[in-house]
């Protein structure tokens, strides 16, 4: 029985495939030892907890949060807004222990306690001071 190239093609399409489906080993590394580690990461989901002190327009609170998690996230009730998520528009200005950052993109540092102060932020001022 001759095989035409028609009927032949769906046997090479599968050779192909098995060809990339098939994991290679890399080059100059087993592949036990690939396996065995497992990767590092900067700030993983299990930071070191962080004690924060929040100081808004209604009083000091505490909240906790970890190390190296977004700063928005431990903000909370402080009436804080982000509009441009990117750090540019400035409605999320607080002080980081003494130092200006936009928190919906700044990082909680990796220390014991920290102290954010919100009560400097220009727009909580013109929404406090306002009539609405």
């Amino acid at each position: 029985v001759q095989r035409t190239i028609a009927s032949a093609m769906p046997l090479f399409v599968l050779a192909i495939a098995a060809a990339f489906v098939t994991p290679l080993p890399r080059l100059g590394v087993s592949l036990a030892a690939s396996q065995a580690e497992p990767p590092q990461m900067l700030f993983g989901p299990k930071g070191d907890p962080v004690a924060v002190e929040l100081k808004t327009m209604n009083g000091v609170k505490s909240v906790k949060g970890r190390a190296g998690g977004k700063m928005i996230d431990v903000m909370g009730a402080s009436g804080l807004k982000f509009g441009c998520k990117s750090g540019e528009c400035g409605t999320c200005e607080a002080k980081l222990d003494g130092r200006v950052v936009r928190t919906c993109v700044a990082k909680l540092p990796n220390k014991p306690t920290v102290k954010i102060d919100v009560t400097q932020n220009k727009v909580l001022k013109s929404r406090r001071s306002s009539n609405f």
